[in-house]
């Protein structure tokens, strides 16, 4: 895929995180869960599991003073034996690093919709990152992968679904609709967001200041 192609391919590039995610966000840079987990306070033994064993549950952390939520992974617990799905000689740690070493971006508007409502009904409210499209692709191409499939989710299907080179880069994706594009080891220009927006449920749409 050109770069060109990313563009069409993806109308619009947001982060949805829990309200006062974005004020963590200038006060830290844009974390993965990686970097968070390796700044927390948390005792070795907690940081290794988070580092290493999938989330059933989301997790609160305070990393210099300041408070962050780690998503789920909970749908990666669909399958009792998570090993069965690792190709190339992966272990189920190795997945969980990667997953966890990238910032995960929505591309299209009714995944998006999808997602957020779901979080606004569930938690109350939510805020909606939206990036600009070419600065990030300008700054951040070399880091930015995409996928074919939910990669923190388990596909109803027999034998190995995640791999060595199931992210891959813009140069070496195919020419179609990523389903996750994500950017490796984060975002520390905040100058390549656009806008932010708080969601409350039953409320009035509210822009935050950048």
């Amino acid at each position: 895929m050109t770069p060109e192609g990313f563009l069409e391919r993806c109308p619009l590039l947001c982060h949805v995180g829990p309200i006062g995610a974005w004020e963590g966000i200038q006060q830290l840079g844009f974390r993965t869960a990686s970097q968070l987990i390796a700044d927390a306070d948390l005792t070795e033994a907690d940081r290794v599991a988070l580092m290493t064993l999938p989330r059933r549950h989301a997790r609160r952390l305070t990393v210099r003073g300041v408070e962050v939520m780690l998503r789920d992974q909970g749908p990666l617990f669909a399958r009792r034996d998570l090993l069965t799905i690792m190709g190339d000689g992966l272990t189920v740690a190795d997945w969980v690093r990667v997953l966890n070493g990238r910032v995960y971006l929505f591309a299209h508007p009714a995944a998006l919709s999808k997602v957020l409502d779901k979080y606004v009904e569930r938690d109350g409210g939510q805020e909606l990152i939206t990036f600009n499209r070419r600065k990030l692709l300008e700054i951040y191409r070399s880091k930015i992968e995409l996928a074919t499939q939910n990669t923190g989710a388990v596909a109803r299907v027999a034998g190995p679904q995640k791999f060595r080179d199931t992210f891959k880069s813009i140069g070496l994706f195919p020419d179609r609709t990523p389903s996750e594009v994500t950017i490796v080891d984060g975002i520390d220009d905040l100058s390549v967001v656009a806008t932010v927006e708080r969601h409350l449920l039953g409320a009035k749409t509210e822009r935050l200041p950048i």
